[in-house]
């Protein structure tokens, strides 16, 4: 209830002082307005909605699991499942949407050592030793089985693409796994599932892998595959990318050489048609390389410290989380460091000695204003050390901003001083310019480490008053005058004489990191959630970086990492497995009289069922799976 209030109290603050984007229209018959009201933006369904940070489990499941002698090894999902394997080798298929078990074998031998499933949108591949294992994604049928000529180094990728065979398209499948041997191979899933059945391949098959590719490197991450290309990174340094089909298929496409072996997984993002892979290496350095081209660096940087687990992408995002647990934000485009406005400030100052002595006449004020001028006071600080502020101006002549005079005189400014700063300061007077682009404040007492805030009233010719902002006001100038305090009626035993000191306002930034980080979770559309040092699970905004949501997960096990979609997933050593996503609220618009206009204040109206999870992928998909009810039907009424 308290998120909710906390929400409600946001939006309608929201709704009076920052509009919502231009495409969103006022309601009907709002001719009072002040200015252009808004609607709430609105989801695929034309739902008014708003997610927020405050999870609510969607479902439970168990997964088969004898809990006496077994334990979960792996848990893994995508848009459609999540796939439960325990050290003995069950393995548990659940519906991701409802937990509804689809379907759960033994695969493998007791003791065998495994690799985490892979998924397609047909199929589902799990290694155990050297064998490979291929099921029917929804129903289980067992599809190959499969000994590999070398044992795995990591986990298969799997993909479909439509050729032509014989001159007949079809639909292939394919899966491609990095070997001990220092190799790349690839198999058709289809013709293994026909060495299996009938012993035999086809005559024009000569053996059952489609090709090889010969690293001669340990590759010990999985790969990743674009359209056309596979892409993958060795121990020894090198990026390396292969053709998957066609003419190509097997062959080099480039080989880049990075220096260092790698540190984490290759990420992968893919934008329209432009795909990249980023890789990050141990002596910490990322390398962005265009996987459509002959391996052209695109960027890269010095991260001082390596990255060790996998990265996410997300439209031109990628997040990453250092060996030092500190969460960063980057630009997949160029790589530049995101970067947050923390307000727009400045600082005048000056030092003053007497020669052979120690500094002790610093006079140093601050001026600062973070957000919405309407609701942001500016801040005025003396950080002087043994001087009073006497007076200060702030010059926008460079600027289309004016300040507001008053209505009864014209060289008085419209302002408010908040709280008791008048009295503290000694603010003694404060007048405008004829332009009113030039505001002086007078003061008698403004000591140091006394603070003054004021609420602006500011006027420009483009921007509505309520969407005046911090950034605005950057390029302005501040002037103040200091000087000791004064001693006596007279004044005359000044060590300094009174001096002016400028600055000039600019909008301040800071790298978006958050520290104390362990390991990445999910991401919605706002929020980016992660296990911190104390293994809870922290939800910060993924703008802003702002700590959002904080909840203990002690009971749960295991935290798999879901770079697919918005849904979290835990799941205990007794197999328990917990989906949990985002409240999604609607919202209504209800008008205020505010000021003789009218302004719409925004509040939830009612919690919506949260619809299927979002794809990081591909946003506007959804997935295309059986109609499987979220529980069993009950039995039909025995008709009289």
């Amino acid at each position: 209830m308290k998120t909710l209030f906390r929400k409600s109290l946001l939006l309608a603050m929201a709704a009076a002082s920052s509009p919502l984007p231009a495409q969103e229209q006022a309601p009907a018959g709002s001719e009072a307005a002040p200015a252009v009201a808004q609607t709430p933006p609105t989801d695929v369904t034309g739902q008014n909605i708003f997610s927020i940070p405050d999870l609510k489990t969607q479902w439970e499941a168990q997964a088969v699991l004898n809990q006496r002698e077994d334990r979960i090894a792996f848990m893994t999902s995508d848009e459609d499942v999540v796939v439960v394997q325990s050290v003995t080798g069950l393995v548990t298929v659940l519906n991701a949407e409802n937990g509804r078990q689809y379907w759960s074998t033994l695969v493998g031998r007791r003791g065998d050592v495994s690799m985490a499933a892979t998924t397609d949108s047909e199929l589902v591949t799990i290694m155990t030793g050297p064998v490979v294992h291929a099921f029917e994604k929804f129903t289980g049928k067992k599809l190959v089985s499969y000994r590999l000529p070398h044992n795995p180094a990591s986990t298969p990728v799997l993909v479909r693409r439509e050729i032509s065979w014989g001159g007949v398209p079809r639909m292939a499948r394919y899966f491609y796994v990095p070997t001990l041997d220092g190799s790349v191979v690839a198999f058709d899933i289809d013709l293994l599932s026909r060495l299996g059945r009938l012993g035999t391949l086809p005559p024009e098959v000569a053996r059952a892998e489609q090709w090889r590719f010969i690293v001669g490197e340990d590759v010990p991450f999985g790969l990743v595959a674009g359209n056309d290309r596979l892409a993958f990174a060795t121990s020894g340094g090198n990026l390396f990318s292969t053709g998957m089909f066609g003419g190509t298929a097997g062959k080099a496409r480039f080989q880049a050489l990075l220096k260092s072996p790698v540190s984490a997984p290759v990420a992968l993002s893919v934008r329209g048609t432009d795909e990249r892979v980023v890789t990050a290496t141990q002596d910490g350095r990322l390398y962005c390389v265009d996987l459509n081209s002959s391996g052209a660096l695109l960027w890269n940087l010095s991260l001082g410290v390596p990255v060790q687990q996998a990265m996410l992408t997300v439209g031109d995002d990628l997040f990453l989380v250092t060996h030092d647990g500190v969460l960063a934000k980057h630009s997949i485009v160029s790589g530049d460091s995101a970067q947050l406005q923390r307000g727009t400030g400045a600082v005048a100052s000056q030092s003053e000695s007497r020669p052979g002595e120690l500094r002790s006449y610093g006079a140093s004020v601050e001026v600062h204003l973070d957000g919405l001028t309407e609701f942001s006071p500016l801040r005025i600080a003396n950080r002087s050390t043994g001087q009073q502020v006497r007076s200060l101006t702030l010059d926008l002549s460079k600027l289309p901003l004016t300040i507001a005079a008053s209505e009864s005189d014209p060289a008085i400014p419209d302002l408010k001083v908040l709280a008791d700063g008048q009295e503290r300061t000694g603010l003694r007077s404060m007048t405008l310019s004829p332009d009113q682009k030039i505001l002086t404040l007078e003061f008698s007492e403004f000591d140091p480490e006394e603070l003054l805030y004021l609420q602006l009233e500011l006027e420009h010719s483009d921007v509505p008053s309520w969407q005046i902002r911090d950034t605005h006001l950057a390029g302005a100038v501040v002037k103040a005058l200091v000087a000791p305090p004064r001693v006596g009626s007279s004044g005359a035993s000044e060590a300094f004489p009174p001096r002016t000191i400028s600055g000039q306002l600019e909008t301040r930034t800071e790298p978006w990191i958050v520290r104390g980080v362990r390991q990445l979770v999910a991401t919605s559309d706002s929020t980016l959630y992660f296990l911190d040092l104390y293994n809870r699970l922290v939800g910060v905004d993924r703008q802003s970086a702002e700590p959002v949501f904080r909840m203990n997960l002690d009971e749960h096990g295991l935290r798999p990492f879901n770079d697919r979609t918005d849904r979290i997933l835990t799941i205990s050593q007794s197999g328990r497995v917990t989906s949990l996503a985002e409240r999604r609220i609607e919202y209504g618009v209800v008008a205020l009289p505010i000021g003789g206009g009218i302004t719409w204040a925004i509040g939830p109206r009612a919690e919506l069922n949260v619809d299927f999870a979002r794809y990081h992928k591909h946003p506007s998909e959804r997935p295309i799976m059986p109609d499987v009810p979220a529980k069993d039907p009950k039995p039909a009424a025995d008709e009289q």
